[in-house]
């Protein structure tokens, strides 16, 4: 694969790891569709030139954001935001071209919404160890992430207490958010074909451990049983980083 000319160019974030989970889910679709691509890693204040140069000069700024892809082949076509790249992927690589088919990518909308509450959680629990340990410290994405969060919920280290102010609450909190996911997995041994909800799930997990490699052992172990092992058992083979399985 990784021989092979890139038919996609997939821009991520910065930083010592894939962390974003946004970006995680395009990574895991691109893996799991075998599309040949190339990564190139945006700092913060990189994104928005980089949405107005490839979408639009005009492009608005809450819009600004990764994952970013372009298709390289005519129709050339770039887009942001995981769940639209992922139908457009749908649409351009399809399984009568041999291109695997992204599953319940429709879906994946309403379980966005309806886990809203629990991403929630999540920011405001990692937020400061995203700050600390997942951004590059070089090319000025730690100021603009520490500038640009502060504007909304004031200093970085006091987020935990916007969320019950303990880390024991947050835990409380995802064990009745993600219980859909203790109901799913129960069913499954972590070896079947994944959808787009399961990569949308192991995202964040993914989003954790970039933060903070002690919270992602203990969110593993929310329920206290294999639940998130099989998750991302399942997903495994879909996280090469640099355009090749």
């Amino acid at each position: 694969m990784a021989s092979q000319e890139p038919l996609v160019r997939f821009y991520d974030l910065s930083g010592p790891k894939c962390w974003s989970p946004a970006c995680w889910r395009t990574r895991y679709a691109i893996n799991y569709k075998r599309i040949p691509y190339e990564c190139v890693k945006l700092s913060y204040p990189a994104i928005k030139p980089t949405c107005q140069k490839l979408l639009s000069p005009t492009w608005p700024d809450d819009d600004c954001t990764v994952p970013i892809i372009e298709i390289l082949q005519a129709p050339h076509v770039a887009k942001n935001d995981s769940t639209p790249i992922a139908e457009l992927l749908n649409e351009r690589f399809t399984e009568q071209d041999g291109y695997p088919d992204l599953k319940l990518v429709e879906e994946t909308k309403k379980h966005a919404r309806d886990t809203k509450l629990a991403n929630r959680a999540v920011y405001f629990w990692i937020c400061y160890d995203v700050y600390k340990n997942a951004l590059d410290p070089d090319d000025g994405s730690k100021e603009f992430f520490k500038r640009t969060r502060e504007l909304d919920h004031g200093p970085l280290e006091k987020y935990l207490e916007k969320m019950g102010g303990s880390e024991d609450a947050i835990f409380e909190e995802l064990k009745v958010q993600w219980v859909y996911l203790k109901e799913r997995m129960a069913k499954e041994d972590g070896t079947g074909e994944p959808t787009y909800v399961d990569f949308y799930d192991a995202s964040r997990i993914r989003w954790v451990e970039a933060a903070n490699s002690e919270k992602g052992k203990r969110l593993m172990n929310l329920y206290g049983d294999d639940t998130f092992i099989k998750l991302m058992n399942k997903v495994k083979p879909y996280e090469g980083g640099d355009g090749s399985l």
